[in-house]
C-alpha cells in the first residue's frame, strides 16, 4: 500500500527498468566518501545536510549537489532540475568530476543519500513530471549488506562502487537493515541517445522477496512522526499534500 496523491504522469516519460539493472562500469568510493567526510561530514547531521522534507524519507537526510532554483521547501532543487551547481559542490571536486564524466552526459540532478542504521524510505513512487522524464541512477559511497533498495516488492543490496539503474517510477523505497549509516550518490539522467545506449547495456536483476520488510515499507508513514510532530499543524499539512 501506498500513502501518496495521484500523479498526472508525464506525456514525456521515459522507459525504466522493470525493477533494477546492473549498468556498465564502476569506480572508487574511497576517495569520494574521504572528500565528503572533510568537506561535508555526515555524523554531524547539520547544513549543508537537511532532514528530508517528504513523508515516506523521514529520518534520513540529504545533500543537494545539482538541481534548480530553490523553492519554499529545502531541496525543492531536486523536483526540477535546471543543472545549477550547489555552491557545497565547489569544494568536493572529485564527486564534481564524478558527476560530469562517469555517466554519457553530466548529471542534471544529484544528491547524496544518508540512510542512518535502522532508516525505513516508505513504498512511494517519484511524482513530479521532471522525474518521470529522467533516468534515475544510485552510485553507493558507503553501505553493507543489509542496506536494500525495494522497487515492485523486490529487494536487492547494491555493492559500493557499482552502478545502478532503478525505476522509481513504480512502488519503490529503501530498508538499512544495519546499524551503520549508507550513503549513495544518487543522479537524474536525460534521456538523450547516449544515455539510452547505456541503459540498454544494462543487466537487468528481479531481487527477491522479504514479506517481513515489505510490511515495514508499506505502513503509513506518519507511524515514524513524534507526538511533537503531530501537534504541528504546518507541518501535518505539508505532508498530507504529498
Amino acid at each position: 500500500m501506498m500513502y501518496q496523491r495521484p500523479h498526472e504522469k508525464s506525456p514525456d516519460a521515459v522507459r525504466k527498468p522493470g525493477t533494477f539493472a546492473r549498468l556498465p562500469g564502476s569506480f572508487d568510493p574511497a576517495p569520494l566518501v574521504a572528500e565528503l567526510r572533510r568537506v561535508a561530514p555526515w555524523d554531524r547531521r547539520r547544513p549543508p545536510w537537511l532532514p528530508s522534507q517528504w513523508k515516506w524519507h523521514l529520518r534520513t537526510w540529504f545533500l543537494v549537489l545539482r538541481g534548480g532554483k530553490p523553492t519554499s521547501v529545502p531541496g525543492g532543487e531536486l523536483t526540477g532540475g535546471g543543472g545549477i551547481d550547489a555552491p557545497v559542490l565547489g569544494d568536493l571536486p572529485l564527486i564534481k568530476d564524478a558527476l560530469d564524466g562517469l555517466f554519457p552526459v553530466p548529471a542534471a540532478t544529484a544528491w547524496i543519500g544518508l540512510s542512518p542504521g535502522g532508516a525505513r524510505v516508505f513504498t512511494h513512487v517519484d511524482n513530479t513530471q521532471h522525474w518521470d522524464e529522467h533516468h534515475r541512477v544510485h552510485l553507493p559511497l558507503l553501505t553493507q549488506p543489509k542496506a536494500r533498495l525495494c522497487v515492485r516488492d523486490r529487494f536487492l543490496h547494491f555493492p559500493a562502487g557499482t552502478l545502478w539503474a532503478i525505476n522509481n517510477s513504480v512502488p519503490h523505497g529503501a530498508h538499512n537493515g544495519g546499524t551503520s549509516d549508507r550513503l549513495h550518490l544518487m543522479v537524474d539522467l536525460p534521456s538523450t541517445p547516449a544515455v539510452e545506449a547505456w541503459l540498454a547495456e544494462g543487466e537487468p536483476r528481479a531481487g527477491h522477496r522479504d514479506d517481513d520488510a515489505l510490511r515495514a515499507l508499506s505502513q503509513d508513514p506518519f507511524v515514524a512522526l513524534t507526538p511533537a510532530e503531530r501537534a504541528d499543524r504546518g507541518l501535518m499539512a505539508r505532508l498530507g499534500r504529498q
